[in-house]
């Protein structure tokens, strides 16, 4: 089990646990996936947004990243990262220099679609590439499309690139968010074996890690496997309540 410190650290500010975890390479655990190709990456996604779907509520965030190291062999960064962006259809990339690494960003924001790109110096010869898909419920075939065309590209690279995604569904309810847990893994668990390994509850949250052997997505957690995050949120302010499912972790604010 994840130790009590971590489970606070890493689920109620789960955005900061994200952004550690991609800079550390998925150091937390040992991140495992064989979804590289492009049709079992397209796969493995819409089996777990068909699962997502039986969730309540309406989607109202998709986020897919790609992560991972490229060591450059005599190519300059600036012209794979380049390469990238063209091939995402994404503005010209911008240098930067951000706490003495060099980083090479392009974002493009539209409505239904978000496309981010890093390639980030980690030390000499060594970067760190970060692809980040972002789309509502009316960009989601959109990102569905770029995410198979992510596993080509960075993959012919040599990006040793992995994968990740989290949704966050949106609904009004007189459902406490302890009814409403219970309500979504009675009806996840209709369709996949799920057993909850690590919990945390406080006044407006409750956030739970699950093992589900049949989901394609796995990060190693001390002596268990972690294919699953969920977590329950009610908003006071808007009134609503937020349901965020991670594969196999949350890496997004929920």
């Amino acid at each position: 089990m994840l130790k009590s410190e971590l489970i606070k650290k890493g689920i109620i500010a789960i955005l900061v646990l994200g952004t550690v975890l991609v800079l550390a390479g998925w150091r937390y655990g040992t991140f495992q996936t064989n979804r590289n190709d492009s049709r079992e990456a397209e796969t493995a996604l819409r089996s777990l947004l068909i699962i997502s779907d039986q969730t309540p509520g309406t989607l109202d965030k998709l986020v897919v990243k790609w992560q991972g190291d490229w060591i450059s062999n005599h190519e300059e960064p600036a012209d794979v990262a380049a390469q990238i962006a063209d091939q995402l259809n994404i503005p010209t990339v911008n240098k930067l220099v951000e706490k003495g690494h060099t980083v090479y960003r392009s974002v493009r924001d539209s409505e239904d679609l978000k496309i981010r790109l890093n390639v980030m110096e980690r030390q000499t010869g060594q970067w760190y590439v970060v692809v980040q898909l972002e789309s509502n419920d009316a960009g989601r075939e959109r990102l569905i499309q770029l995410h198979k065309l992510c596993a080509e590209q960075l993959k012919s690279m040599g990006i040793q690139a992995q994968w990740n995604t989290a949704l966050q569904r949106l609904l009004h309810t007189k459902e406490s968010k302890d009814q409403l847990l219970k309500l979504t893994e009675a009806s996840l668990a209709g369709n996949i074996s799920m057993q909850a390994k690590e919990r945390y509850t406080d006044a407006t949250t409750v956030a739970i890690s699950y093992e589900a052997p049949e989901l394609p997505l796995m990060v190693q957690s001390g002596e268990h496997q972690v294919q699953m995050q969920m977590a329950v949120h009610e908003d006071r302010e808007q009134q609503d309540t937020r349901i965020t499912l991670g594969f196999p972790l949350i890496t997004i604010e929920y």
